[in-house]
């Protein structure tokens, strides 16, 4: 599968998991939804999901792709955010190959702001797998499970999809 594929297979899967879509450069696709949960303190997530596509991933690009992904996700659902709201965004970059400093990033690091937070993940098809941060947060834990479980059903292991090369 190539990253087109991929990306088209990610498009699917928040279709049928209830995000609005639309594509914009530069991030390439983006689906939305915004959720409301008791078990979250009575609270509201706008959750943004960017997915972009690059022949090779970088930490550097992984970074600058996250920051302005959580920055367009602020300007558009973040003005009431705080107390009650909150802005959460998975910034997925799909390459063909990751540098391990892109994988380290993401299996490291969640961006924050002042109720927003953004969760980078690499799709490496070369490698055949999927890095993103394995736990969340303490400030905003309350959301952790469904980013995993958001991650998990919208960005599947490319192991678990690709078959491996016999050669």
């Amino acid at each position: 599968m190539d990253t087109l594929g991929y990306q088209s297979l990610v498009q699917a899967r928040l279709a049928t998991s209830g995000y609005s879509l639309r594509s914009t450069p530069p991030w390439g696709l983006v689906g939305y939804r915004r959720d409301f949960r008791v078990r979250w303190g009575a609270t509201t997530l706008h959750l943004l999901v960017h997915v972009a596509t690059t022949s090779h991933v970088t930490a550097d690009e992984l970074a600058r792709f996250t920051r302005s992904s959580l920055d367009q996700a602020e300007l558009a659902h973040g003005g009431m955010r705080g107390l009650q709201s909150g802005v959460g965004v998975i910034s997925a970059v799909i390459g063909d190959s990751a540098d391990e400093d892109a994988h380290r990033y993401a299996l490291t690091t969640i961006v924050r702001d002042f109720a927003a937070f953004a969760w980078p993940v690499v799709v490496d098809l070369g490698a055949r797998v999927r890095s993103s941060r394995p736990s969340g947060p303490v400030i905003g834990a309350v959301y952790n499970s469904w980013m995993l479980s958001q991650i998990e059903a919208l960005l599947p292991q490319p192991d678990a999809l690709v078959p491996a090369d016999p050669h």
